[in-house]
């Protein structure tokens, strides 16, 4: 009887270890399907990832060749340029000869005159009187008849020369409308390479995730619109610098902080508490070359102003202008938002000449 229970638990024993060992088998089994599931779903997400690097690494190749194709056809835009500007000046000083012309022609004139009319009101009271030959006769005639002709060509050259200046005239302004085009057109390129390269930046900082601080990259943004030197059609008449001590205040409000390059770290602008929902303005006539964040400063507007003068708005709550809008002074650029150091609305404010940071308030009204 126990043999027969030790043989059946034996038996038992023998039978359990192949069903331990098969379950191990299922349980490795799995495990193997899952991390080769696990392995290819990685795989799948490294040819996903390099398909987008692929796309992004074209897209750029093709930003830096149509940024090269605009380059050059601001060259080229900005020779066409030159050349018209070249025919301006060279009309300007075409128009000065024939001014300098008309007056010769009006004093000769002036003298023929002078000589002619006497004479002609004694032929026509005393007619013959005083002449006793036909020679005498044919002498005065031929005198007087070289005297009507030599008058009645410079009538005529003075009416020439009048056709000339009105045609040269008409050419300046010609010249004029056709120069404001081309530079429209110049600017026009210059605002798409500028986006460009606002794009080619982004991306690239994507790909390499590169991290700059705020002021390098505010140097770089400069530095791009410094490479394009636009010309403004506002500037023709408006200097930025013949208006030092008396450039409105861009947003009523309190002094914060002002500018201070000794400061560790250095204060390249000033700061103001304003109210909330005060309009930001810009400080003179330029062109908006700068719409968007910036690390550091929030949403930041740049107004660049001609001669290497520009104007930096930042923690902008919202903004009312685009990339490449040309603004009046005191036109608004946005609204103030949250600023740090005013501890609620407010706007940090710099001026630059060549990118280097100046005193805002040696520029601003004493108002303040």
């Amino acid at each position: 009887m126990l043999r027969n229970i030790l043989l059946t638990l034996l038996i038992a024993c023998l039978a359990a270890v192949p069903a331990a060992a098969q379950e191990r088998d299922v349980i490795l089994n799995e495990t193997l399907q899952k991390e080769h599931q696990r392995a290819d779903e990685n795989e799948a997400k490294v040819r996903e990832l390099t398909r987008q690097a692929g796309q992004i690494s074209t897209q750029l190749t093709d930003i830096e060749y149509d940024v090269g194709l605009l380059q050059r056809k601001i060259r080229k835009q900005e020779a066409a340029l030159g050349e018209i500007k070249e025919n301006e000046k060279k009309t300007r000083q075409d128009h000065f000869i024939l001014e300098k012309e008309k007056q010769r022609i009006t004093l000769e004139l002036s003298g023929l005159m002078k000589t002619l009319w006497p004479v002609h009101l004694q032929n026509i009271r005393s007619r013959f009187v005083g002449v006793d030959s036909w020679a005498m006769f044919d002498r005065r005639f031929n005198w007087l008849a070289e005297i009507y002709k030599a008058t009645s060509r410079k009538l005529d050259e003075a009416k020439a020369n009048s056709k000339k200046i009105a045609a040269n005239l008409e050419h300046q302004r010609l010249l004029a409308i056709e120069a404001e085009k081309q530079l429209a057109q110049v600017n026009k390129s210059k605002d798409r390479l500028l986006n460009n390269k606002y794009a080619l930046r982004k991306n690239l900082k994507k790909i390499r995730k590169q991290r700059k601080d705020a002021e390098s990259e505010l140097t770089d943004i400069l530095a791009t619109i410094e490479d394009l030197k636009y010309q403004l059609q506002s500037q023709k008449t408006k200097r930025f610098s013949l208006y030092k001590r008396t450039l409105p205040w861009p947003v009523k409000g309190r002094l914060v902080a002002g500018f201070n390059l000794r400061a560790t770290p250095p204060v390249r602008g000033m700061t103001i508490s304003a109210a909330e929902g005060a309009e930001i303005r810009s400080v003179f006539w330029g062109k908006v070359v700068h719409n968007d964040t910036l690390r550091g400063f929030g949403h930041v507007v740049i107004v660049y102003h001609g001669y290497d003068y520009y104007s930096l708005y930042a923690y902008l709550s919202e903004t009312h202008v685009r990339n490449g809008q040309e603004v009046e002074k005191d036109e608004p650029l946005g609204v103030a938002g949250y600023c740090p150091k005013a501890d609620g609305p407010g706007l940090y404010f710099e001026l630059r000449f060549h990118q280097k940071p100046i005193n805002p308030k040696t520029w601003l009204t004493a108002s303040k």
